[in-house]
Formats: C-alpha cells, structure tokens, sequence
C-alpha cells in the first residue's frame, strides 16, 4: 500500500497533570492511522521528528500531506516530502482526536 494523500494533525493531552502533544497521521483513501506519538513539544522539530519516523515505516515518497500550518510546511520541506494546507480533508484526522 502506498498511500496517495495523508492527513497529519496534532493535539494537547494531559497525562498524569503533564501536558504533551499527541501526533498522528491518517491515510485519507482508508482512513486507517499509520502512525501516532507522544511529544512533550509541539512545532517544527517535533514535527520533523513525528514525520520522518512515519516516512521510515511507510513509503510516503509519492504522498502528498495534508497539514494545517508553517511548522508541518518547514518540517516537510526538511524531510523533502511533499505537503499543503488542507482544512477540509485534514477533519477525517481531527474527528479521531475527539
């Protein structure tokens, strides 16, 4: 399977009284998540880190990534992979978060 689109999203969850930030990834074709992890940050380097470690576990080399801001945009150019600004597709990702 080499997914076409993929949608990425973060958001803050509290653990034990910490704040971290949840990632993941979802392919839009079948909705199944390809990938999730757990950051105390949020921003271009823990983007960068999330991204790279879901391109190192499945060929993302021909998606096209789905995100809602400049710090995915950066992380991706980074990385070389290829992304947009989408907040429409992106909700199939951000309904999983509630």
């Amino acid at each position: 399977m080499q997914p076409k689109r993929v949608a990425v999203d973060e958001t803050a969850v509290k653990i034990n009284g910490e704040w971290s930030w949840l990632y993941a990834v979802i392919y839009i074709g079948t909705k199944l998540i390809l990938g999730i992890d757990l950051f105390g940050t949020h921003g271009t380097d823990p983007a960068a880190a999330f991204l790279h470690g879901i391109s190192e576990k499945h060929d993302l080399s021909e998606a096209v990534f789905l995100v809602d801001g400049f710090s995915y945009q950066t992380a991706l150019a980074r990385l070389g992979l290829n992304g947009r600004r989408n907040y429409t597709d992106r909700n199939l990702i951000e309904n999983r978060f509630r």
